[in-house]
């Protein structure tokens, strides 16, 4: 079987579970999309490509149930999903007919080993192993010079994207809308800038003509809930975007391109 990086949404409403969680899945170089909300999680389902989901079932807001039935409600396709659960007895009859079996439940408290089996055999590859090297380790990210900068106008998705990055050492920016974007990058350069398309007031695409006036733009990447229309993508061509991004946005990925674009700009290492 193949190693392999992936992202994992962890949602429980404990938040010591959840530092626990992403602690264990950062040492094996795995990244981590995590809330306390179980309301939340279709926004992150929409908004991030999720390869597994581990859900606890007894939460205050909302209980794990109600939020496999929000996710059929939506339309939404559920992500090869593990329950976190003290109860499985009590509960694993109304498990089953969500498809989810009883090898598909983590007992309370944890033991990683059991759950790695688990997640292997979820995914039908290993993609967790015992402790690798973590890129959250690298040397490459030690010495980081490159800046970021972030246009998006959902709070939740500005400190989610802001996390990953910070902890790889880049110097993050974030911002709601594109005039305090414009304003801040004029006295503060960045290197490379993530655009949404849609925002308030002053859209994407505007900034990026904007943005591009500079004597040293950024390298821009456009951001979007859809696939864009071809006139837009020959606006953005025009403005020297190279690449563009549509939900839900691969966290992997995304890590893999800024990195590839930090490294040509002599910016890391």
């Amino acid at each position: 079987m193949n190693e392999e990086r992936y992202t994992v949404l962890i949602v429980d409403d404990d938040e010591e579970i959840i530092d626990l969680l992403k602690e264990h899945f950062k040492k094996r170089n795995c990244e981590a999309v995590a809330t306390q909300d179980p309301v939340a999680v279709i926004d992150k389902l929409k908004k991030f490509s999720i390869k597994l989901m581990l859900l606890d079932l007894k939460m205050r807001k909302l209980d794990g149930f109600g939020v496999l039935e929000k996710i059929k409600q939506e339309g939404l396709t559920l992500p090869p999903t593990l329950i976190i659960t003290g109860f499985l007895p009590k509960y694993q009859t109304q498990l089953e007919t969500h498809g989810i079996h009883a090898d598909d439940v983590i007992t309370k408290p944890f033991d990683f080993d059991v759950m790695e089996r688990a997640i292997n055999r979820r995914l039908g590859q290993q993609i967790v192993t015992s402790e690798v090297g973590s890129e959250y380790e690298d040397k490459i990210y030690r010495k980081n010079r490159c800046r970021i900068g972030f246009v998006e106008d959902e709070q939740d998705l500005l400190k989610d994207l802001g996390y990953f990055f910070e902890e790889r050492n880049y110097k993050v920016s974030c911002f709601s809308n594109a005039v305090d974007a414009l304003h801040s990058m004029k006295k503060e350069p960045v290197d490379i800038v993530f655009v949404d398309i849609k925002l308030p007031g002053m859209q994407g695409d505007e900034l990026m003509v904007e943005l591009k006036k500079f004597s040293r733009p950024p390298v821009m990447i456009p951001m979007s809930a859809d696939p864009l229309p071809e006139d837009m993508e020959r606006k953005l061509k025009g403005c020297g975007c190279k690449n563009s991004i549509t939900k839900p946005f691969d966290i992997v990925e995304l890590i893999e391109l800024v990195k590839t674009i930090a490294v040509e700009k002599e910016l890391l290492g």
